[in-house]
């Protein structure tokens, strides 16, 4: 149970070699944030390992100081949300990008019921500097977010924003890099169906000093992972569900190539070397589909590397009463049908009971 917020706002910044900026934004933050008449603390969270004076430039400002306990961007935003006293939870850039002169804004607009406002880049009177390929970058990535998670805001990719900090504390998130900025949106929503954003407009700027700490590669990559994996948690609604579906996704999906490769092999055995020998050419594409199968599904979907030798004997267990079958009815059938079409119905069938065995049998978390 969480304890009982402190009404106030906790104005959070994360802070990565940031102190030539936050020796100008301090000052201007609490000039701003005093005019809403809240009590208020500021919160910079620091790099794990300080690269600069930024601890010094907080002393100086009256700001706490709190190496992040998460890596990255995420992690910093995690071990801000911990900290936090205070019922409301700003936050902005430390590189002077977000103007505090937007703080009573954003302030107003949330006090008028909203559970998150965010300042905006994208809504009428919102502007930005950011260069004509990084806007549009800026729009795909938000109008695709949107859609596929169903939030209406127009722009979900910025971080100036309030938050209600005891629903903000309720949820958890994975994300590592920027992309957590989408998933908290959507894990709020799914914690409360009646959940209210507001967005107010603000002029994003260059930063002030120092360059920017993204890398474009590892940037485009987290981000596809996350639409990939939020989507289904919007469909599953808990992570135990959206696990379940991601398992039966890459299971088919591994399952559909495994297949290829087994009706593959089948086929080309049938048409040469097996041509009188239809379950010969089956045993041997199953076999090699299996072997495809169980490492894909090991150490990529599934992921559970440990009791190897005991999965792969279970993992072979099934497949083997599956060939066994499957070898009996194109035994039975392969004069009475035509032996591709069996072949191609058997495997869908043997596929689908193999997935519900290998989940409950093979790879489930213990084994003993």
């Amino acid at each position: 149970m969480l304890p009982k917020m402190e009404k106030g706002i906790s104005v959070v910044l994360l802070a990565y070699k940031e102190e030539e900026n936050l020796r100008v934004l301090l000052p201007e933050i609490k000039q701003e944030i005093e005019k809403t008449g809240e009590k208020y603390e500021i919160l910079v969270i620091d790099t794990q390992n300080p690269t600069d004076n930024t601890k010094d430039v907080c002393a100086e400002n009256g700001a706490r100081y709190i190496n992040q306990e998460e890596p990255a961007f995420g992690g910093a935003f995690r071990t801000g949300i911990k900290y936090a006293d205070m019922n409301k939870f700003l936050i902005l850039d430390s590189d002077g990008s977000h103007n505090p002169v937007y703080i009573t804004d954003i302030y107003n607009k949330f006090m008028e019921g909203y559970d998150l406002v965010i300042g905006s880049r994208y809504v009428e009177g919102g502007k930005t500097d950011d260069s004509k390929t990084s806007i549009l970058m800026s729009k795909i990535l938000n109008t695709t977010f949107r859609i596929a998670l169903g939030i209406k805001a127009k722009d979900i990719s910025t971080d100036y924003r309030m938050y209600d900090t005891v629903q903000l504390k309720k949820v958890t998130t994975k994300a590592s890099n920027y992309d957590v900025l989408q998933e908290v949106i959507l894990r709020l929503k799914l914690n409360n169906p009646g959940f209210k954003i507001g967005e107010t407009p603000i002029s994003f700027d260059k930063r002030m000093f120092g360059e920017s700490k993204r890398n474009l590669i590892a940037f485009i990559v987290s981000y596809v992972k996350t639409l990939y994996g939020l989507v289904l948690l919007r469909a599953a609604k808990t992570d135990e569900k959206q696990k379940s579906l991601n398992n039966i996704l890459l299971y088919g999906l591994f399952g559909i190539l495994a297949a290829v490769i087994d009706y593959g092999v089948f086929t080309v055995l049938k048409l040469s070397v097996f041509s009188a020998d239809a379950e010969a050419a089956n045993i041997t594409g199953q076999i090699c589909g299996f072997i495809f199968a169980f490492f894909t599904n090991t150490f990529w979907n599934f992921k559970k590397s440990n009791h190897i030798a005991l999965r792969f004997l279970s993992y072979a267990l099934i497949c083997t009463a599956g060939i066994v079958f499957t070898t009996f009815m194109i035994n039975q059938f392969k004069e009475k049908m035509n032996v591709f079409l069996l072949k191609l119905l058997l495997l869908i069938f043997v596929s689908a009971a193999q997935f519900i065995l290998n989940k409950f049998i093979t790879y489930r978390s213990r084994i003993k």
